[in-house]
């Protein structure tokens, strides 16, 4: 017994002394959609004009197969919403949501921080995609001036010493996620001695924030307040969303904005229609094309051509719909359908990933874009 009490205590004494990442790494093992719950946060304000999203004649009428429906509950499937020309023709909620639950978006956020770049490129705030990121994030301590552009962070080619790992608690990938101090994170990072920064395509969530960074340096302003006006508030948002902070009140800008799947789909039929909401052009559109554009000039760490992504957005070929999207962690998704003029939202808590895919992509992927499609046949 007392040998027994000996190890408790000792473990404690650790547990007591360890990092505050992995404290919380090893309290919660890994990142769940209900983790606003245990973070700091910021309000994205609902709009002060509302705009619901009308349902359709056939609303509902049209369900995926009963095939792709048991595949929705194999994956706990939580909202799943189809928005075709501006109305929504199908939802389904389970895992006790609903349309006004809230959910995390993980790295969805990364693509809507690529939005909000959009705007304050559009309003001179910052210059170029080519200036240097020092000049807007002085936190990089460990970054030289000249070496790194907000491009090369925009595309995933900034070639940082990181590893994207969520499953090792001591890594800075978990640190950026559990900790509570970005300023001392961005601190830490430094550049590989291989000068293939703008090269090398390789996915990195400290690009996002330094992004987000970027977006509260050069506007004074937290990125919620610059979602809020930005996005939520011209796009008729009807439910305030939440961004996860760290003690300092900064931004988990690469993950960890909370909202409902119809306000989400909010953001898709903005670059559906190529930054117009209305009449109102919200995000400038020559920008959104750039941003939904393959960066083909990158390859990745195995020599193969980048078709897959563009600014902070993903792109995938499915049965010829060429289709941009946004894509978080645990299957969290908002696939835009130009050619169907549609959005498909799928939030939930599981995904199934095939690390040998060539497009970083996977049958459960194309499966939610074939359960949207046939819920819009005609």
């Amino acid at each position: 017994m007392k040998k027994l009490i000996g190890i408790i205590v000792a473990l404690g004494v650790i547990y007591f002394i360890l990092p505050y990442h992995v404290q919380m790494g090893l309290k919660y093992v890994f990142a769940d959609v209900d983790d606003y719950k245990i973070f700091d946060q910021h309000i994205v304000h609902k709009s002060t004009a509302p705009s619901p999203w009308a349902e359709a004649t056939d609303y509902n009428k049209n369900a995926p197969s009963a095939e792709l429906l048991h595949f929705f509950d194999e994956r706990k499937t939580c909202a799943f919403v189809v928005i075709k020309d501006k109305q929504v023709v199908y939802e389904r909620y389970a895992e006790e949501y609903g349309k006004e639950t809230i959910s995390g978006s993980f790295s969805m956020a990364k693509t809507v921080n690529a939005l909000l770049i959009g705007k304050l490129l559009e309003q001179g705030k910052i210059k170029s995609l080519d200036d240097d990121v020092k000049a807007y994030v002085p936190e990089l301590t460990g970054i030289p001036a000249g070496k790194l552009t907000i491009r090369n962070v925009m595309t995933m080619s900034a070639n940082i010493d990181w590893s994207e790992s969520y499953w090792n608690i001591f890594s800075l990938t978990a640190e950026s996620y559990y900790g509570n101090d970005l300023d001392k994170l961005m601190g830490k990072l430094v550049l590989r001695n291989d000068n293939q920064q703008g090269k090398v395509w390789e996915y990195q969530s400290c690009c996002t924030q330094i992004l987000g960074y970027i977006i509260r340096n050069a506007t004074k302003k937290s990125i919620a307040e610059n979602a809020q006006e930005y996005l939520w508030q011209p796009l008729g948002a009807e439910s305030d969303a939440i961004w996860s902070v760290d003690k300092n009140g900064m931004e988990k800008s690469f993950c960890c904005l909370n909202a409902t799947a119809r306000d989400f789909a909010k953001l898709g039929q903005l670059v559906l229609q190529h930054g117009r909401w209305d009449s109102t052009q919200v995000i400038d559109s020559n920008y959104i094309i750039q941003m939904i554009t393959p960066q083909s000039s990158l390859k990745d760490p195995q020599g193969r051509t980048c078709d897959w992504y563009g600014f902070q957005t993903w792109m995938i070929n499915y049965k010829g719909h060429q289709i941009p999207y946004f894509r978080g962690i645990l299957g969290q998704f908002i696939f835009v359908i130009p050619d169907e003029n549609a959005v498909v939202v799928r939030l939930g808590k599981k995904i199934k990933r095939n690390p040998n895919d060539p497009h970083y992509q996977n049958d459960d992927i194309r499966n939610y874009i074939e359960a949207g499609l046939q819920t819009i046949k005609q």
